[in-house]
């Protein structure tokens, strides 16, 4: 079965010749006003938006018809201004508002504009990798081109989206497939439960970085459920390592008063709390907005760590500072709650001063409701931990704010505003949070309140978000259908974080009730967790996947679940009856998409298998010229070129064979291979990064590779060595091209054979290496007696190392250096600052959005 909301067909193609000419004629030019601070600002960006330059409309239905009525591309701006420094910066006078921009946006677009905080459900779908991000639609909701960061958008010709008049628009095409197949749901075994929690222990310590503490080694966001649960593990295990990991942590992520100007990282030592995230492996310079869940979170973990250390002074003062500055800054008083945010207020020119301007920062004083959950969790665990009576009573002020505004009997509102106005119903988001936090209050406080405000939110959610015929929670189905494109209201994707949330929530909450509701509640987040067991990781995002895992073996939930089966199936049964989506559902003919989209990628391919090859050959190619290539080149001609004559065909046909073989083994295994690399792609990373460095030692050493040997001991190169210098290449090269990799393999693990999979990795290797055949085959009709061949050809260079002549080939030497140097970029995780560097030429931009564009058609 499938439901298929409505559709219509539209003609995109010159909508999206007329969308690339239109930016790229985009020229990137230093502002002219960009002189003073209080320039960008949120107080100044909210003049821009209200001045009527830019005639913004909002995100939903009307702006969608405008589109199709008019036959225009549609500009969306997603900015967060209520604490983006860099979206202020982008709507200002320089940029979008800019007298020459504007205009055109008003008469060729129609423009959107959106508030990624107060609709964090379409920063999920249109967010472009930064802030603030800009995302040009078709009509019919089609992404044509989007961009990231603040771009000056200057000399544009009025007339440039001529052909979009010349285009025939039907109507919008939206679409929401959900397939039924009738299966047994996995119930998780207690072998299951208890490798989860080991596999998410696993995860988080490979992903540890021992030398600044956090996780990973690129720019560091906190992470600081991981933290909480290193240090439960330290209670249970009394192993040293977890509790060093989280003081080595916070120390990395402290800041002096005295380092303020030089070294300043994620703690604001002057005001309390911490800044959002570290720029840097060593959290330095931060991004300067302060946010409540990160607060939160952080607040929770080291206060943990205070308890269990109380001889640490920096966690004695972060807690406390943290603690202040939540109750100073964002705690609402006199209504209960607390604030969403505080902004950059400039960055250093406020922040990186000692002492600070008398100017404080603006405060955000709209109420979320996924963030006030946090602040509840956090509080709640303080009441417990301390006994300090101000800490229970900011939870449950907190928590009558929640029940009496931000929940209805359509569940729980995302956002109230200061002014009173509240919006956004249905997502997953906020419910799965608010019942984890009222499952709490009623477990720690013991108040039947909690209990019965609980039970009415997850009857809700039951009724609304679950599926009651595979299990898991799905991301949206909003009252509000004012706020989406037609047919978008419902969102059947299944996010892995909330869904842990909710999984963890109906556990807890099974536990407080005696009703016959409370199987419903035990079955639902038995399957849900049985559903994410395959999805763990060690980050955040799978914290309460563990956490389930957790609550369910210490509280034999498998047995109470194994003892009501009965009621169980009664109780499915009758709820499947009423299932909401079943009324939706309708028989989807052959001809109503050739592909079924969502969010994890392509699910079903009903048109022929030569558009899945043509894309992952357009692939190969494009991965091949990206600067991941550059190091490559010349280790390639250091080694295969050394055959040279009638034999460098052949032996460049060797290497190829051995590279597709790699890749056809992943694509023949890529349901499995290509979740992995897609979930574990760092780590994948730093062990390629070693293989890398010892291939490289393996090229000068000279065995088999015709480097580094003694005089009189030459090996020569063979067919064999080629076709394993292209398979270890295979492997060696699949860090640096990972997003298009990864994007290929889950395409092959949708064909459902591993011959297809294999085929189309076959086609992915042949898109990767022809360029390199050519070149071989190119090189082969020139006289080894010209300059090419001998500028290629290199030469051996002999020395003496304690009475030992050794001789060196020159190429040999500088491609096992630059594979040593590469190795060492992979493995420390600063691979990617090679492609940024490269990047910065127009050509490789072009390549690098023409990468964008097929990832856009894969996911």
């Amino acid at each position: 079965m499938s439901i298929l909301l409505p559709t219509s067909r539209l003609s995109l193609l010159a909508l999206q010749i007329t969308a690339i000419s239109f930016f790229s004629l985009i020229i990137l030019v230093i502002a002219s006003t960009a002189s003073a601070h209080d320039h960008y600002t949120f107080e100044h960006a909210e003049e821009m938006r209200t001045s009527g330059r830019i005639e913004w409309q909002e995100y939903g239905p009307d702006a969608f018809t405008d589109a199709i009525t008019q036959n225009k591309p549609l500009f969306l701006v997603l900015t967060a201004p209520s604490w983006c420094y860099w979206c202020h910066v982008y709507t200002s006078d320089d940029y979008i508002y800019h007298e020459d921009i504007y205009p055109i946006i008003n008469e060729q677009f129609i423009p959107i504009y959106v508030d990624a905080d107060k609709r964090q459900d379409l920063t999920r779908e249109f967010l472009e990798g930064g802030w603030p991000s800009t995302t040009v639609m078709a009509p019919n909701g089609d992404r044509l081109y989007g961009h990231s960061g603040p771009r000056p958008l200057t000399n544009i010709s009025a007339n440039l989206l001529d052909a979009v008049r010349h285009v025939e628009t039907q109507g919008f095409a939206n679409s929401v497939s959900y397939e039924y197949v009738e299966r047994d749901v996995k119930v998780p075994t207690a072998t299951d439960l208890e490798h989860t929690i080991s596999l998410y222990d696993q995860f988080a310590r490979t992903q540890f970085d021992p030398l600044h503490g956090g996780f990973g080694q690129g720019q560091k966001f906190p992470q600081a459920r991981a933290l909480d649960f290193f240090l439960d593990r330290y209670e249970e295990t009394n192993d040293e390592w977890y509790i060093n990991a989280v003081e080595k942590t916070l120390s990395e992520q402290y800041t002096a008063v005295a380092d303020i100007e030089s070294n300043y990282n994620l703690y604001d030592p002057i005001e309390g709390g911490f800044h959002r995230y570290g720029t840097a492996r060593n959290w330095t310079p931060p991004h300067y907005e302060k946010m409540l869940y990160d607060n939160a979170r952080l607040l929770k973990a080291y206060s943990h760590l205070k308890e269990l250390r109380p001889e640490n002074t920096i966690a004695q003062e972060v807690v406390s500072g943290t603690d202040n500055y939540m109750q100073r800054d964002w705690r609402d008083w006199s209504a209960g709650g607390f604030y969403g945010n505080t902004d950059v207020h400039g960055e250093d020119a406020y922040f990186g001063q000692n002492p600070r301007p008398a100017d404080k920062p603006r405060i955000e004083k709209t109420k979320y409701t996924d963030w006030n959950s946090e602040a509840i969790l956090t509080y709640l665990s303080l009441w417990e931990r301390t006994g300090n009576q101000e800490y229970k009573t900011i939870a449950t002020e907190a928590l009558v704010f929640m029940m009496s505004e931000m929940m209805d009997d359509s569940g729980a509102y995302h956002y109230k505003q200061d002014d009173g106005e509240r919006g956004v119903r249905g997502l997953l988001l906020d419910n799965a949070y608010l019942l984890l936090a009222l499952t709490e209050a009623a477990h720690v406080l013991g108040d039947d309140v909690y209990t019965q405000r609980a039970e009415e939110l997850a009857t809700y959610i039951l009724g609304n978000l679950y599926d009651w015929h595979t299990g898991g929670f799905f991301e949206r189905n909003s009252p509000d259908l004012d706020l989406y494109a037609p047919g978008e209201h419902i969102a059947l994707s299944k996010p892995v974080e909330e869904n842990g949330i909710a999984a963890y929530a109906m556990l807890r909450l099974s536990q407080l009730t005696t009703n016959d509701t409370s199987t419903l509640y035990l079955n639902a987040g038995i399957k849900t967790l049985g559903m994410l067991i395959l999805s763990i990781g060690g980050s955040d995002n799978d914290y309460y996947i563990m956490q389930s895992a957790r609550y369910a073996e210490r509280e034999s939930l498998l047995t109470t679940y194994a003892n009501a089966t009965t009621d169980i199936a009664s109780a499915e049964s009758l709820a499947r009856t009423d299932f909401w989506l079943d009324a939706l559902v309708i028989d989807n003919d052959a001809e109503s998409a050739a592909f079924v989209m969502s969010e994890d990628g392509l699910e079903k391919l009903d048109g022929p298998f030569a558009i899945l090859l043509l894309i992952a050959l357009i692939a190969g190619f494009l991965s091949f010229i990206s600067p991941c290539t550059l190091p490559v080149l010349p280790a390639f001609v250091a080694y295969t070129f050394r055959s040279g004559g009638k034999s460098l065909a052949r032996m460049t046909f060797a290497f190829f064979c051995g590279l597709a073989l790699v890749f056809v083994a992943l694509g023949m295994s890529a349901s499995f291979i290509g979740a992995f690399l897609r979930d574990h792609l760092t780590l994948f990373s730093q062990v390629a990064g070693i293989g890398l460095i010892f291939f490289g030692l393996y090229i000068i050493s000279g065995r088999g590779f015709s480097g580094l040997s003694m005089q009189g001991k030459k090996s020569p190169t063979t067919y064999l060595g080629s076709f394993a210098f292209g398979g270890i290449l295979g492997l060696s090269w699949t860090p640096c091209i990972g997003p298009i990799l990864v994007a290929i393999l889950l395409l092959a693990s949708t064909t459902g054979s591993s011959v297809l999979g294999g085929l189309l990795l076959f086609a992915y290797a042949i898109g990767l290496a022809v360029p390199l055949v050519a070149l071989a085959f190119t090189a082969d009709r020139f006289s080894q007696k010209t300059r090419f061949w001998k500028i290629l050809a290199g030469k051996e260079i002999s020395f003496n190392i304690l009475d030992k002549k050794f001789s060196a080939h020159s190429s040999a030497l500088i491609s096992g250096i630059i594979f040593l140097i590469l190795g060492y970029v992979i493995f420390t995780g600063t691979l990617y600052t090679l492609n940024e560097l490269v990047g910065t030429s127009g050509f490789q931009k072009w390549i690098f959005s023409l990468e964008d564009k097929l990832l856009h058609i894969i996911k």
